[in-house]
This record gives structure tokens, sequence and C-alpha cells, in this order.
């Protein structure tokens, strides 16, 4: 009888990973498509080898950054609802776009848009991404003690530096030169489609190992997931445990943010519908579905804006629809 109640649970698993796998090639055509004989088509042009061969160039490594970023943000909010036991939470509340906002106006502010620490791209996202590290490794330090899982406080004090960070990045904003001002709002402003794809090749290895450290460590988190005593009753060092995933966490935020920009609701509505269509509690297909439909989500959308000449980012978008979905949670879970 046990054998037979699991048979739906895993035809249902099997044709959730068809039926994404089947989408996955649709939807890079798709994207590609709309970067070249979509655009050639609108302005009267003709799409020549040579021509296709440039917009390539420049559309395969944005296609790599939006891949690999969604799956990483997936991962790693999957990995942040299980620390923190909800499945309404996001690490985005931490304070990261917060942290990344401020380390560039710091940047201008203090040695000027000319400077080779704001322009050069590379010194730019590894000054970046380690500002957003070193902060988030403060706060576990200081609010995360010994056999203590203040994770709510911890989100807490991450809302209070996120409010602090942006009035004090504004207010740097507002007394700093024009022409300064103007080349803050370029770097902070980032998107799908002003990702600066020279810093892809940086931030990938620095992904992957993010991905490969979370996922090869999927048994400890269904056994995680099932509380903190019961995690403990079974051998597992809990609050060590919490903090290493928590270092994770950050390292995975830091770089996806200073890449790709926020994405603060991507990683919800993906972990979320994945437990919906899964309903399962394991974190190997739950981590495999949650990636396939953020990259899905992410690369298809992107696709249908380009080809519908959208005036507005997808990233709005898919914080729009995430917000959304966030106030349904709430509201269900309130109901439970």
């Amino acid at each position: 009888m046990a054998t037979e109640s699991r048979k739906p649970y895993k035809a249902r698993r099997v044709t959730v990973f068809v039926c994404l796998a089947l989408l996955a090639p649709a939807s890079v055509a798709l994207y590609i498509y709309s970067r070249t004989y979509a655009k050639a088509w609108r302005i009267g042009a003709r799409m020549t080898p040579a021509a296709f061969e440039s917009i390539m160039g420049r559309a395969v490594p944005a296609l790599i950054g939006m891949s690999v970023a969604a799956v990483l943000i997936a991962i790693i909010s999957l990995l942040f609802q299980t620390m923190t036991q909800s499945r309404i939470l996001t690490p985005s509340m931490i304070g990261f776009d917060s942290i990344f906002v401020g380390t560039q106006t710091l940047l201008v502010f203090a040695f000027g848009a000319g400077s080779r620490l704001f322009t050069d791209p590379y010194i730019n996202y590894l000054l970046s991404a380690g500002a957003m590290v070193a902060i988030s490794v403060l706060m576990y330090g200081f609010i995360l003690r010994r056999n203590k899982n203040n994770i709510i406080f911890l989100l807490m004090f991450g809302l209070v530096l996120s409010g602090i960070l942006g009035n004090g990045a504004r207010y740097l904003q507002v007394i700093m030169d024009t022409n300064d001002f103007y080349q803050v709002q370029a770097a902070t402003n980032v998107t799908v489609n002003n990702m600066n794809t020279s810093i892809i090749f940086l931030a990938l290895p620095i992904m992957l190992v993010v991905i490969i450290a979370a996922m090869s460590r999927h048994r400890t988190y269904d056994v995680m997931s099932l509380g903190p005593d019961q995690a403990r009753g079974l051998g597992v060092a809990y609050e060590r445990e919490v903090n290493f995933n928590l270092v994770i966490i950050a390292v995975g935020m830091s770089v996806a943010t200073a890449l790709i920009g926020s994405l603060t609701f991507l990683g919800l509505l993906a972990v979320n519908i994945s437990r919906e269509l899964l309903k399962t509690h394991k974190h190997l297909p739950l981590f495999i579905a949650s990636a396939l439909l953020a990259a899905l989500t992410l690369i298809l959308g992107q696709g249908a804006v380009e080809l519908l000449q959208g005036a507005v980012p997808v990233t709005a978008i898919i914080n729009l629809v995430g917000c959304s979905y966030m106030f349904y949670l709430i509201l269900r879970e309130n109901r439970l």
C-alpha cells in the first residue's frame, strides 16, 4: 500500500520534470529569436550571418548570466526558507540590494565617478560582492549567538539596515555632483538588459561553487526541515549548520545581485510553485524544479518583453507577480 501511495507523486514528479525539460529549449529559442530576427524584422533590416554572429556574441553571455543567476537565486531561496522554517521569506529581506546601492554610492562620493575603483568592472564587482558578504557575516556574528537561532531578529535587523543604507545613499546622491549622480544611477539600476556581461565569467565560478555546495548537502536540509529539536535529535549540529548555510546564502545573493540586480521575488515564486507541483519535502527534487522554473521564468519573460517591445523590465514584472503571490501565501498561512 505504501508503494502504491507513492506512485501518483512519482508520476507527478516525472511529468513536471519532462515539461520543464521541454520548455527549456523553447525559452532559449524565443530569447534568441527576439534578439535577432524579430528585431531585424521590426526595423526592416536583413539578418546577415555577420550581424547574427555579432548579436549572439552579446546574447550568449547574457543568456548564461540569466540562467546561472536564476538557478542560484532559486536554490538559496529554498535554502533560506529551510533555515527560517517559513515559506514566505526571501533572502533579499536581509538588505542585499541596499548594501549594493550604498557601496556604489560611497565609491563615487569618496573617489569620484572617474576612479578605477568604480569604472573597472572587475574591481567594482569584487568590492560590491565583498562588501555584501562582509556585512552579512558581521550581522550573523553579532546576532546569531551560540545555541540561539535568532533568525527573526536577523530579518528585523536586515530591514532596519536596509532602510538606513537606502536613505544614507539617497542623501549622498543628493549632495554629490550631477554627473556623479547620473553615473551612480546607471550603475545601481542593474537589470537583465544592461548587465555587465564582461564580469559574467568572473561571477560564474563563484555561483557554481555555491550551487554545488548547497545541492550536495540536500540530505542534511531534509533533516533540518523537520525543525531544530528533531534535527538535533537525529545528530545534526543545527546552529552550526544554520550559520554555515547563511554564509553560503550571503555569498550567493551578493554575486547574483551585483551581476543582475534585484530579483526579490523570483526565488519565492519558483520555490513555492515547485512545492505545489511536487508535493514533497525532499530538497533534491525541489532544488532541481525550483532552479528550472526560475531560469525558465526569467528567460521566457525577457524573451517575451523584447519580442513585444515592452517598456517595463522583466524584473519589475516578476517582482510584481511575486509580491502578489506573497500576499496570497500570507493570507493562506493565516487561514491554516
